[in-house]
């Protein structure tokens, strides 16, 4: 399901009367409730094209529109919750098991404690589209520890193993439950969850880029050739003409005219070629259960702070912190001045220090 009848199927559902138009537009009549909720008109034009901002609202995955009937869903009960139980043995050497798993690039850490706590699991199947000339599409499904923020790498077959039982006790989380902790925050974890998976779609769609950027390139050497040879035509036909003003002058008019249309076509065909890459969540489980929790304090220079890093208690493995800058989830990296946690590749660019 797209997003345009992602958001008139819910509409639907909160009351509202909607007629689709057909290409990706349709028209909403709200009920009192939802124009005050949503801050729309009574009646309202949607569509996903940029020329429909025109004569309505354009909707994408960061229209606060959308963010908002996310939330109305969420206040619903729309997701499922399932508990795991389990006692969670305690990590025998700490410090031993920190030097394998975690690696500070640029600043040190001690090790304080381990802890027995809470956790909360978001996962998160989402349909991961890359679109060009062609399209493709794959199911990705990505684990977030919303209350750590940290990702537990290859959680996913355990995860699979484990759900049966979890979700036999499942059951839909109630508005109370959610308000205390998931309206507010979702939105903005699912965010973050969106921006994962398009940096995981480079490695998803291999193939598909590299054939995008064969056809992209194949184009490109054609439009040289037929430029090339118009104007290697237009500068021997100038040589054969008398030598003079105003031929030469036409010669460079024709010369400048190519060159212009030549640039203007490397601009189009590199917009046909251009990947957009979209990540739509299809639902959300919560998966809560107890973890052991490391508690470090990490310092640079004069500045200290305190982490928590959760031990999955699937896999026995360490989550990994998320790079401040790109969203990557790696357990070796670095700090920046102001304390960001940063992959290697992204140090010292830190994207929130710049703005």
């Amino acid at each position: 399901m797209d997003i345009i009848a992602w958001f008139g199927a819910v509409a639907e559902l909160e009351g509202a009367l909607m007629e689709d138009h057909g290409d990706g537009r349709l028209s909403i009549l709200f009920p009192e409730r939802l124009q005050q909720r949503l801050q729309v008109g009574e009646m309202e034009f949607f569509g996903t094209q940029e020329h429909d901002a025109d004569v309505g609202r354009l909707l994408h995955d960061r229209n606060p529109i959308v963010a908002g009937m996310g939330e109305i869903l969420a206040a619903k009960g729309r997701f499922a919750t399932a508990h795991l139980s389990g006692d969670q043995p305690r990590i025998p050497a700490p410090e031993a098991f920190l030097e394998r798993c975690f690696t500070a690039q640029n600043f040190i850490y001690r090790y304080r404690e381990q802890r027995i706590e809470p956790v909360s699991y978001l996962v998160v199947p989402l349909l991961l589209s890359a679109v060009s000339d062609m399209k493709t599409e794959q199911i990705l499904t990505i684990v977030f520890n919303e209350t750590t923020h940290t990702v537990p790498l290859g959680s996913e077959n355990d995860l699979i193993a484990a759900l049966p039982k979890a979700l036999a006790a499942a059951v839909i989380v109630t508005a109370v439950e959610q308000t205390s902790v998931a309206a507010a925050s979702l939105p903005a974890i699912l965010a973050r969850i969106k921006e994962m998976a398009r940096r995981y779609a480079m490695q998803a769609f291999p193939e598909f880029l590299r054939s995008t950027e064969r056809r992209m390139r194949r184009d490109l050497e054609r439009l040289q050739e037929y430029y090339g040879a118009i104007a290697r035509e237009i500068e021997k036909s100038a040589k054969k003409r008398p030598a003079g003003e105003e031929g030469q002058e036409k010669a460079v008019g024709r010369l400048e005219a190519a060159r212009l249309e030549y640039e203007k076509k490397i601009q189009d065909v590199r917009d046909k070629y251009a990947v957009d890459l979209h990540a739509e969540p299809l639902g959300v489980l919560r998966l809560k259960m107890e973890a052991v929790v490391l508690h470090v304090q990490v310092q640079r220079r004069k500045q200290v702070m305190e982490l928590k890093l959760p031990v999955n208690p699937l896999n026995g493995r360490l989550e990994a912190l998320l790079c401040a800058s790109c969203q990557s989830p790696t357990l070796n990296g670095c700090l920046c001045d102001k304390m960001h946690f940063l992959c290697r590749a992204c140090h010292p660019d830190c994207r929130i220090c710049r703005g």
